[in-house]
């Protein structure tokens, strides 16, 4: 390897907020051990209209500029180290003694938009489908996954997304998994199989332009209720999403009530929604609707039969 090859450090532990309960310890990108059992399939699912009674706002894809990180002054072998820190799992709260609604979480048009092509640096890290989005490390080691910059993350809004990265050897779709807290906008931190496959051979770091893209057959959308949820606490995560998911609501006497999303990808209710199961609407980038029955099952994969269209 030339001299200017750069080894990163693994690193990474997910970061645990507060909710209204409890304290919940920071995590940090290490990705916490995974693997998930057998997927049911959820119960029924349905198809609603993007102009409905949301309390979400949907977004837009206006044309805006792109979103250009400085080109790097210094050499690969200036790239920063990345710390290992502690991961601390989220502890189950105790129960209230009343269970109001949450209140309605509005969901802006965010920083990654489609047709919308950005620029940074790409680097590349140990990971292995893990990470800050609290997905199950992969089974297959080689498909290519990314953590994305601190902006760009965007509180766990870009979790699960599918971006296109071009650099001098080519490009690749990779799927975002981690978060890069010390990255800058437009950086892009890949798997190693993924970086090979753009930088043509150049090793560390090399100058990538990336765009949002809609990945053809995936299966369809799935759901897990974290472990510690009960009738008095509540966090369902969505996975397998084709498209970014902006919103997630659940149906609460009547009305539809969006759920906050915490830092590591999922949709919290502090004081629970009772014993489900529950009937849940997300809504994509592009302002599909698509409406699920998920059970209060923690820790199982609950797989549905519908999956947002392809843009």
């Amino acid at each position: 390897m030339a001299s200017l090859a750069v080894t990163v450090p693994a690193r990474r532990t997910l970061l645990g907020l507060a909710t209204a309960a409890f304290a919940v310890a920071i995590a940090g990108c290490q990705p916490a051990a995974g693997g998930g059992p057998a997927q049911p399939a959820a119960t029924g699912t349905q198809v609603t209209s993007p102009a409905s009674t949301a309390t979400t706002a949907l977004p837009t894809a206006p044309a805006v500029p792109a979103t250009t990180a400085p080109s790097p002054s210094a050499s690969p072998s200036a790239t920063p180290s990345r710390p290992t820190r502690p991961t601390t799992a989220t502890p189950a709260p105790p129960p209230p003694t009343t269970r109001p609604a949450p209140a309605p979480v509005p969901a802006g048009a965010g920083r990654i938009r489609p047709g919308v092509v950005y620029s940074g640096p790409a680097t590349h890290y140990d990971a292995d489908g893990g990470g800050n989005c609290m997905f199950d490390r992969l089974n297959d080691p080689a498909m290519p996954v990314v953590a994305m910059n601190e902006l760009d993350y965007e509180n766990a809004r870009a979790c699960g997304a599918y971006i296109e990265v071009t650099g001098p050897g080519g490009s690749t779709v990779v799927k975002v998994t981690d978060r890069c807290p010390e990255c800058g906008a437009g950086h892009v931190d890949l798997s190693p199989q993924a970086f090979e496959r753009i930088a043509g051979g150049v090793p560390g770091q090399v100058n990538v332009t990336w765009r949002l893209v809609s990945p053809a057959s995936i299966g369809s959308v799935q759901y897990q209720i974290k472990d510690g949820s009960s009738a008095y606490w509540l966090a369902i995560q969505v996975r397998n999403h084709r498209n970014p998911i902006v919103s997630l609501e659940v149906r609460v006497n009547g009305s539809w009530v969006a759920l906050g999303r915490e830092m590591w990808n999922y949709f919290v209710a502090p004081q629970g929604l009772g014993p489900g199961p529950f009937t849940v609407r997300i809504t994509d980038l592009y302002g599909e609707q698509l409406v699920h029955t998920v059970n209060l099952a923690p820790t199982t994969v609950q797989t549905t039969n519908s999956q947002f269209a392809q843009h």
